[in-house]
Parts: C-alpha cells; sequence; structure tokens
C-alpha cells in the first residue's frame, strides 16, 4: 500500500510542475473595419384635386401639391428627378416633359399639367440633374420635398371623368 501512495504523490507533484510551464502570455490586436455606404429610399405622394374648367378654373389655374420623401446616409449628394409621366404630350423631353393625365378610355383625353420645384409654378421639375430641386439635404432621417403641381385653366374639351398618371420619382446619390 505504501507504494501507491507514493506514486500518487509523485503523479500530483508532476501536474504542478506542469502547469507552470505554461504560465506565459501572447497579445494580438485586432482591428474590426465597417464601412457605411451612400444609401437612399425614397417615396411619393400624388396629388388629388378637382378641376372645374366651367367655372372655377375657366381662368384660374388648379393648384395642388404632392411630395417625394428620401431617407439618405449623412453625406450622400441626393439628386430627385421626376419622369415624363406615363402619357407625355407632344415635344417631351426629360429636361422639359410635357404632362398630361389621361381619363383611360379606348380613345384617351388629355388634360395638361405641370410639376414644379417653387411654389410660383415657374421653374418646372424634370428628369435630369439641371431640372432637379438643389434643395435636396442628406440627414439619415425622412425629408420630405414639396411637389407643386398645377392644371392650366381652360382645358373645357374634355369630357367628365377620372383623369390620372403616373410619374416615376428617382433619387440618385
Amino acid at each position: 500500500m505504501q507504494k501507491f501512495v507514493r506514486n500518487v504523490i509523485l503523479v500530483i507533484a508532476a501536474a504542478t510542475s506542469c502547469s507552470s510551464a505554461f504560465a506565459g502570455t501572447a497579445t494580438a490586436i485586432m482591428t474590426n473595419t465597417v464601412t457605411i455606404a451612400n444609401n437612399c429610399s425614397i417615396s411619393t405622394l400624388g396629388f388629388t384635386t378637382t378641376y372645374d374648367p366651367v367655372v372655377a378654373n375657366a381662368t384660374v389655374n388648379q393648384v395642388a401639391t404632392a411630395s417625394v420623401t428620401t431617407t439618405c446616409t449623412v453625406g450622400a449628394s441626393p439628386v430627385i428627378t421626376l419622369g415624363q409621366g406615363a402619357n407625355p404630350g407632344s415635344g417631351s423631353t426629360n429636361a422639359a416633359p410635357v404632362r398630361r393625365l389621361s381619363n383611360g378610355a379606348t380613345t384617351p383625353a388629355y388634360l395638361n399639367y405641370g410639376l414644379f420645384s417653387d411654389t410660383n409654378h415657374t421653374v418646372t421639375w424634370g428628369n435630369t440633374p439641371a431640372t432637379a430641386p438643389t434643395a435636396v439635404t442628406a440627414t439619415g432621417v425622412a425629408t420630405a420635398i414639396t411637389v407643386y403641381a398645377s392644371i392650366p385653366s381652360g382645358q373645357t374639351s374634355l369630357p367628365a371623368a377620372t383623369y390620372t398618371d403616373t410619374v416615376v420619382a428617382t433619387v440618385t446619390f
């Protein structure tokens, strides 16, 4: 029995001396990197209004507002453009769109209108960077920009109906 006890003591002593052989340390630097890329999201809210070519809008344009909302990464340079619409008129271009609402009939009737970046309805909002508003800022939070719409007065030869158009809003950043 004495022999057995001595062996156990030797094993414990050997284990204790081994652990002190691994007591050193080493370090390394871990570098972590995150890149935030410029990004934007865009949403729109179109206008809805009535038009009375006989009385109210016989000589006065009908005006309305719509909005384009963007959320862009801080530091992005967003440019918002508005397409010509689904029913562009003769001579319409991206820089000078001729927009029309359609009644959707088999032989459609068209109601002319314009989209502008100013309250006076003088600066047409087109589908080129040169015709886009310059007051767009990237703040990281949703920013709404007003679109000013105007339907010219005196469009009296149109049938009563609901007229619509779809315009593509694009944010480039």
